[in-house]
């Protein structure tokens, strides 16, 4: 029975000596991040190249990682194989990589190994056959790989959504369901703007900064109508596995995001049809109650430091509830006016 340390090396060695000729090659150009992408499918290389955030490239491109995104079936190898032990302990396994000095992940069903070698900076997503991937996978590709090369930037993957206005703003935090994705749909249609609605890099140094990973939105039909008109409705894409729509620039009359947002408060969305909008003040043990689980529990380790961030954050941030109105504009209006006085 293979170990998972030895399966991750050999997946190491085996992929120096395919050919390049076999991929579909990509620069990725993210905040302080330069990847190069090698996929053997060329639909999930252009689903990272629609979906992930990109600054202009350098004329001097250099990378900082390289990413290999392969398949048994292209490739011609044997299929990944099966989790090999009788049950799977998450934080024995990330020991046993810790070990080696590696980072890996493993789901189960689909089949997906991820690994990462710090040292080297290459990581490897690798999976039975083209587009044998989880069916959240287009809301944040390369999600695991981007973790992980932005762990050694002391910069943090974070499951929250942002608004804002004129490069200052907020980060919404909480449970899938919170009322982010809604909050940040219904101010940017009002005039704010963000850096992610799910996901965005967190960094924290004199002041809390975000910055966008990720140039698409999520929303169910619900929350779309009460925010678009029918004219943008009409262009959005089909319902994805969540029911949701996944709205990217093409689908609005405007650009929503912004290359970076200084934070200056972490808020907790409230649904309720309240009469009106309104900001409350609650303690950082609250507001860590919130952040940490949604943000490090998406994440397959380094579950400690994520924890000792979050605390970091909420301990820096004003930390606030929102109770949200059912009126867009009067949910944009409000926020706006945070900003304005804060």
């Amino acid at each position: 029975m293979y170990k998972i340390d030895v399966i991750a090396r050999e997946c190491f060695d085996k992929i120096n000596d395919v050919d390049k000729s076999c991929f579909t090659a990509q620069h990725l150009c993210l905040p302080s991040l330069n990847v190069d992408l090698y996929c053997t499918d060329s639909a999930y290389s252009e689903m990272c190249i629609k979906n992930i955030y990109q600054q202009n490239l350098p004329t001097d491109w250099q990378p900082d990682a390289t990413f290999y995104c392969i398949d048994s079936e292209s490739l011609d190898w044997s299929p990944p194989p099966p989790w090999p032990y009788k049950e799977y302990d998450r934080r024995a396994a990330n020991q046993i990589y810790a070990e080696q000095g590696l980072h890996g992940a493993y789901m189960h069903d689909p089949r997906v190994w991820q690994f990462y070698d710090p040292q080297k900076k290459i990581a490897i997503q690798w999976i039975r056959r083209p587009g044998c991937l989880p069916l959240w996978e287009s809301g944040g590709p390369l999600r695991t790989l981007l973790h992980w090369a932005y762990l050694e930037k002391q910069k943090r993957l974070c499951h929250a959504a942002t608004l804002g206005n004129k490069n200052k703003g907020i980060v919404l935090v909480g449970a899938g369901g919170s009322g982010k994705s809604g909050t940040t749909l219904a101010g940017i249609i009002h005039g704010l703007k963000t850096v992610g609605d799910d996901y965005c890099l967190l960094d924290y140094h004199e002041s809390v900064c975000a910055y966008p990973l990720y140039e698409i939105l999520k929303q169910d039909h619900a929350g779309v109508k009460r925010t678009l008109d029918h004219e943008h409705m009409q262009k959005l894409p089909s319902l994805n596995w969540q029911k949701k729509y996944e709205i990217h620039n093409e689908n609005l009359a405007f650009q929503p995001f912004i290359p970076r947002m200084q934070i200056t408060a972490l808020v907790i969305p409230q649904i309720g049809n309240f009469k009106r909008s309104q900001f409350f003040e609650i303690s950082p043990a609250y507001a860590m109650r919130a952040f940490a689980p949604s943000s490090i529990f998406q994440l397959p380790d380094s579950e400690e430091e994520g924890i000792a961030f979050s605390a970091k954050i909420c301990r820096h941030l004003p930390c606030l509830t929102l109770h949200l109105s059912s009126d867009a504009e009067e949910i944009s209006d409000c926020i706006k006016g945070y900003l304005n006085t804060n």
